[in-house]
């Protein structure tokens, strides 16, 4: 009898719960379909040996490929775990993220960061909202190339405080010429949150946005990590008890 045959016999109902216990067979089962095959096989037709060996063969390299995949599945589960741990470092620290959106709270400053290629003549910053529309324009004269930084202090062009919520920024650097200049812009701020989610990539929650660790760029000690950690010992105490008064 064909171990096909024995499979179709056994396992019954519907062509969906067929299928459905084809894709769940495991070596165990298929061990079982073997011995089942030999206790119902025919006393006058026996089993070839050649068909028997070869059989067991297969089911050998079963064997390993389902070991080798529980490995994998184990390997992958203790390496996602470590992963996490790492991540969960960053909280506290300072992260420099690519991104052209920025949070506005309480109509507090926002810092707006980029990076110039080269050195510009000016520098125009354009402020949307979530509808698309422009709410702030800011010029500012010449700058040198890296890392810039330009203050909004959250109002609109009209002086009018703007709306708790989540801006689009558009900055633009223009040369001498007239011509733009290739230019990055960042946000820069304490992660406060790292986020995982099953089955898909983590993120971190930076200046009250959501973003995927893909968009970190760089990662720092805090501003207030740093300092305290640049003075003496000594000092760092003091420092620390007049805080607490």
């Amino acid at each position: 009898m064909q171990a096909s045959r024995l499979l179709e016999s056994t396992v019954a109902p519907s062509a969906n719960e067929t299928i459905s216990k084809i894709d769940s067979l495991n070596k165990d089962d298929f061990l079982k379909l073997l011995l089942t095959q030999m206790q119902h096989q025919d006393p006058l037709n026996p089993m070839d040996n050649t068909e028997f060996v070869s059989q067991l063969s297969q089911f050998s390299q079963l064997e390993q490929m389902y070991n080798v995949n529980q490995g994998l599945e184990t390997l992958a589960d203790s390496q996602n775990s470590i992963y996490n741990s790492l991540l969960a470092n960053l909280l506290g620290k300072t992260a420099r993220i690519d991104a052209t959106k920025v949070y506005l709270k309480d109509q507090s400053t926002v810092n707006l960061n980029y990076e110039l290629a080269d050195s510009a003549n000016r520098v125009t910053v354009k402020i949307f909202d979530s509808d698309g529309r422009e709410v702030r324009t800011i010029e500012k004269p010449s700058q040198d190339s890296g890392m810039q930084t330009i203050e909004w202090d959250g109002k609109g062009d009209k002086g009018k405080d703007l709306p708790e919520g989540t801006y689009t920024v558009e900055i633009t650097a223009y040369s001498r010429q007239g011509k733009t200049i290739s230019l990055t812009p960042y946000l820069i701020d304490e992660v406060k949150e790292v986020i995982f989610t099953q089955g898909g990539d983590p993120s971190v929650k930076v200046a009250e946005q959501t973003v995927p660790i893909s968009r970190i760029l760089q990662v720092s000690e805090n501003e207030k990590e740093e300092s305290s950690a640049a003075l003496p010992p000594e000092q760092a105490a003091v420092e620390a008890d007049s805080g607490e008064e």
